[in-house]
Order: C-alpha cells, then structure tokens, then sequence
C-alpha cells in the first residue's frame, strides 16, 4: 500500500475553551483519517483572559515551535495551519508560513476571524501579505469574507463550521410559545464585544414598556468577569429579572438551551466570523436573534431563520424581541427552518470530507489514491480551491 502523505497541522487546541479552538479539534479528527498527521499544538495560554497579552514566555514558546516545524517540515506534504487574522499573532503565523515556504510545503491557512485587510492598509503591509499567501490556499468561513483576501494572489476554499452530531436535538415539532414572562439566554465567553451589555439594555427597555424578560448569562471568564456582569446589572436596575450563571458544562450546556425560549447574541466582535454557539442554538431549536455582521446573514436569514439586528443598538435589538415573542407562530416556522439548515450545511462529516478532499487537492491525487482504498471520499465542490478575487495590485496606493 502507498504511503499515506504526511501533513502538518498547527492549530490550538483546548483549553481555552472557544470556537477556533473546537472546530481545530473537528479538523484534526479529520485530517488523521486520511493522512500521516503530524500535529505541533500551538499552545501559548490556558485562560481566555490571557489570550490576546504579548509577553516573553508566549515569545519564546513561538520560537520554539518554529525550530520544531522547521525539524518537521522535511518530507512534508503540507502544512495545515489555523492562521491568526491580527496582532501579533498574525506577525508569528506568517513566520510559520513563510518557514513552510522556505521548505516548498504548501500551506493551507484556515481563518476562523475577520482583520486581514486592517493588516494590510499600508503599502509595505499589503506587499508582505501578499508575499505570505501567495499561492497558498485559504480556508474561509463563508462568502461574506472573501473580502478578506481581496486582491491577493492566494487560492480561496470555502468551508463552513460545523456541529458535534450530539448538538442536534429531536427535530422541533410543536408550536414554540414563550413562557411569562419570556426565557431569554446569552451564551458566549465573557467578552463586552459579544453583546452583553446592548442585550442588557435592550432587556431594560422592555420592562419599561412593561414586557418584562427574564435574562440568563453564561459563559467563562474574558475580558469581563460575573462581577463586572453584576455592576452592569445594577447600573440598569436589572437584578430581579436577570443572573449570570458563569461557566457552564456541556450538560448545563444544555440545561440552559432547554430552558431558554429565545437565543440572543448581539456581538459586534470586530473580528467575529462564524460564531459556533448561534448554530448549536439553532440545532437545539431555539429561536435566534443575533447581529447582522459577518457570516450570520448567510444562515440566519433575518424572517426566515431567525432574525438579525444591527450591533450597538437596544432599541433595535428590543424590538426584535418583542417582534419574536409577539409572532409565535412565525416564530415557530423560523425555528424549524434554522434546525433544518443546520441539518443540511453544518454536519461534521460534510465538514470531514471537504477539509480532506481540499489537501488532496493542494497535495495531488496520487495520494487520494492511495488513501480511497481505505475512505471513501466525496465530491464535495466547496472544499475546492478558487482564486482571489481580483482587487489592486501589491503597489496601488
């Protein structure tokens, strides 16, 4: 039998527990099936506050892992790589990129957020990414992001996420009705870019116009903790009607998704993509109401299945809720609608098999061959590469 092709992956894996970090784990699952994997975990921080801190330690574990991929790249058919779209992340990324470059190992940069374009504003900044991803490929979460790599000279594969088969419930079949008052539930890692705070006063404004909500908030520690939550609750008289729950298992996980009548994410995360746990509440099936930004319009389709809302805005935001409550049955539709999509796009052995025909394809069929005998491998045409859209040239101002 041939050799299975050996293929890099570098990829954070939890903990922290978040959405890039889960679908790394979906992906090297994947990727182990079909290939000789090779995995260097990019592990820099276990706490979610942590994350974004440059310090000497996060520096020297970069380097190291440098000396490793250029230990490991040598007879390499690729390297798979969760590619950070900003900061200083970004800067150590394209070293390892470039590294692979250096070897001739293609490499396959999956992009689980938005801000490759702020990263390229200036002339230098624009020719240095170029020259990264230059004849690379580039996984994106949804076409609302090809405008990431504009006018870069890389391959471009779309792959959406995807959900574990066990956050599917038993398919919605009766009439959704909200409980009195309303059940409405937020759940994310603890960031103020998430929302927080504009559902917060959204909630306050409906009890003011006497159509009380009672708020659930879950989620780990980020750049905000349960007292920080606490203080905004106070701030807008909410205490009453409103608790944050913390961290939750994937058992409370759940609990919390049954008890809730109505998801609400109002992120206006500057670098959110896909964010994972609007579709676990779609397969759950729980209405959703969520921003307008990003990928989210291509499955929350606003009055199809869900609804969408500008970021930054109570009112707005409000008003959809009082619009989802008042509406059951619409609501109802809505909700099936949403259980069904995630059902159609959003498996992970669709999400299996366009990850590893996309390395086939980056890699050459002479190893699909050789593997076909062991896996079965699908056609699955959005895992295949396209060029970038066109877009100004590495030296237009």
């Amino acid at each position: 039998m041939t050799k299975r092709a050996k293929i890099i992956a570098m990829v954070q894996l939890p903990p922290p527990m978040h959405g890039a970090a889960k679908m790394n784990q979906h992906a090297i699952d994947a990727l182990s099936q079909d290939f000789d994997l090779h995995l260097i975990e990019m592990r820099f921080t276990r706490d979610l506050s942590d994350i974004a801190r440059v310090s000497l330690r996060k520096c020297a574990i970069a380097i190291w892992l440098l000396l490793r991929l250029a230990w490991t790249l040598p007879g390499s058919s690729a390297l798979y790589i969760c590619f950070a779209p900003t900061g200083g992340a970004y800067c150590r990324d394209c070293l390892y990129v470039l590294m692979a470059k250096m070897f001739g190992v293609p490499a396959i940069l999956h992009i689980h957020g938005r801000g490759l374009p702020k990263m390229r504003q200036s002339r230098l900044g624009h020719w240095f990414q170029n020259h990264v991803l230059a004849k690379q490929t580039v996984i994106l979460l949804g076409e609302t992001l090809r405008s990431e790599v504009d006018g870069l000279a890389c391959n471009i594969a779309i792959i959406p996420n995807c959900l574990d088969d066990t956050a599917f419930s038993t398919a919605p079949s009766n009439d959704w009705h909200p409980q009195k008052p309303a059940q409405i539930l937020w759940l994310s890692n603890l960031f103020r870019a998430k929302g927080i705070e504009t559902l917060i006063a959204a909630c306050a404004l409906l009890r003011d116009q006497g159509m009380p909500c009672n708020l659930t908030i879950a989620g780990a520690q980020g750049d905000m903790n349960e007292a920080d939550i606490k203080a905004l609750l106070i701030d807008f008289a909410m205490t009453d009607t409103a608790r944050c729950i913390g961290a939750v298992s994937q058992s409370d996980r759940k609990a919390a998704f049954d008890q809730a009548d109505l998801f609400v994410l109002p992120s206006h995360y500057a670098n959110e993509a896909q964010p994972l746990v609007v579709l676990e509440a779609m397969a759950a099936g729980i209405p959703v109401i969520t921003s307008n930004i990003a990928t989210l319009p291509e499955f929350v389709r606003d009055g199809e299945t869900g609804r969408l809302c500008p970021p930054n805005d109570p009112t707005a935001l409000a008003n959809a809720i009082r619009d989802a409550v008042g509406s059951p049955t619409q609501t109802t539709k809505m909700r099936e609608a949403a259980y069904r999509l995630c059902q159609d796009q959003f498996r992970c052995d669709q999400f299996a098999r366009s990850l590893s025909n996309l390395v086939f394809d980056v890699i050459g069929d002479e190893h699909q061959n050789a593997s076909h005998s062991n896996h079965e491998i699908a056609e699955c045409p959005s895992a295949h590469t396209r060029p970038a859209t066109s877009g100004p040239k590495p030296d237009d101002p």
